[in-house]
């Protein structure tokens, strides 16, 4: 199992395992933060957390002043980074970047719901900052409602039977009187998030029928078929979770990760993006964010870049160095953050599964000359077309 896969299925342990009991407590078991604030009072950090009774998980991006003394960027890197943690029932919280390595945290209080302050501290331990991060939906954001579902079935009335078990977690715009809001966004993530164009259902009554037909699904697969062989296991697991990377100035960024395993050597992951105009309440396409022929040097960066991840020198070529491929082409799986444009390549798609995913980001700076001077990326921070 790959390190990527593992910080996936960690919010699952989370959710399953270490679970504490139920106690009175101020603060709601579901819900969707959407912080902003600093970072020793200069780096400026927006973070969405989902909260799903004592777990955590989510993400946050960053961006310093030019000449800011300021030192965390560990990674050198602006694009997202996922947080996965616990916060008890006063609000106290403990959340790394990785779990199963040590890595750089932030621990703290969960103030009156709305504020979020504690220290940052460096992987190593030897750089801590003071932080303060405010719940805030600002004109061109869009709060979000949690819903969360679990269960598991016997495949046989006996104890030891194989089972199905699953996981989801689904995130909905609450109400608004804005149709684009309520009617236009509400649709479009349940489609995504079901995979397939769906009637306007309620989020709950969305989640229990995608539990109803896989539970439906694995018995009439499964039932005849291990009646016959016995000895084989026939357990399955499902796991689909909904995260937010973006949600300012009239856009939205969300993610759906999904992992099944139906038997064989291993599950399938995959992650799809989907970049949504809050103006408009329709998702983006490439060729609304790039401009005329932009794809022969866009594939020369990601191209590029993929080399630079992954220490392949240019006389080398990326097919003796594991790829399916020489040169990396846009995929219509990107998402836009604060700081640039990322490009999600899923298990198989231009590397075989021990490779995991490819997640390529690519800052504005690098895109300037081939992005679209127009109204959706203008409000960004960082983002500017001139010079």
């Amino acid at each position: 199992m790959n390190k990527k896969t593992k910080l996936f299925l960690f919010i699952v342990l989370c959710l399953t395992f270490f679970a504490v009991p139920e106690v009175q407590s101020l603060n709601p078991k579901k819900y969707c933060f959407h912080f902003v604030g600093k970072i020793n009072n200069q780096a400026h950090i927006e973070m969405n957390l989902i909260k799903i009774n004592d777990s955590v998980y989510g993400n946050y991006s960053l961006f310093t002043k030019e000449g800011s003394s300021t030192k965390f960027i560990e990674n050198n890197s602006y694009n997202p980074v996922q947080l996965y943690g616990k916060v008890n029932a006063k609000g106290v919280f403990v959340i790394r970047e990785n779990p199963w390595d040590k890595g750089a945290s932030f621990t703290g209080k969960l103030v009156d719901d709305k504020t979020l302050k504690g220290i940052w501290e460096s992987t190593d331990g030897k750089i801590k900052y003071p932080f303060e991060l405010k719940e805030k939906y600002a004109e061109g954001s869009v709060p979000m409602n949690v819903y969360f579902q679990k269960g598991s079935v016997s495949l046989l009335r006996k104890s030891n039977s194989p089972k199905a078990t699953l996981q989801y977690c689904l995130l909905s715009p609450k109400e608004s009187k804005n149709p684009i809001i309520s009617d236009s966004l509400t649709k479009l993530i349940s489609g995504k998030y079901m995979g397939k164009p769906v009637r306007k259902l309620s989020p709950d009554m969305l989640l229990n029928a995608m539990k109803q037909i896989y539970f439906e699904n694995y018995i009439t697969t499964n039932e005849s078929v291990y009646n016959e062989t016995m000895g084989a296991s026939f357990d399955w697991e499902s796991l689909k979770f909904m995260d937010v990377v973006l949600n300012r100035s009239f856009l939205l960024t969300f993610y759906i990760e999904q992992y099944a395993f139906t038997g064989g050597a291993h599950g399938l992951q995959t992650r799809d993006y989907t970049v949504v105009n809050l103006r408009t309440g329709r998702s983006v396409s490439l060729t609304e964010v790039f401009s005329g022929d932009y794809e022969s040097a866009l594939t020369d960066l990601l191209t590029k870049e993929v080399r630079r991840m992954h220490n392949i020198g240019s006389d080398k070529k990326l097919t003796d160095n594991g790829f399916f491929v020489e040169s990396i082409k846009p995929t219509n799986n990107f998402y836009i953050t604060i700081n640039g444009i990322g490009f999600f390549y899923n298990h198989y798609e231009i590397a075989p599964y021990s490779n995991g995913p490819d997640d390529i980001f690519i800052p504005f700076a690098d895109l300037k000359a081939l992005l679209i001077n127009g109204e959706m990326l203008k409000e960004l921070h960082g983002y500017s077309l001139q010079p």
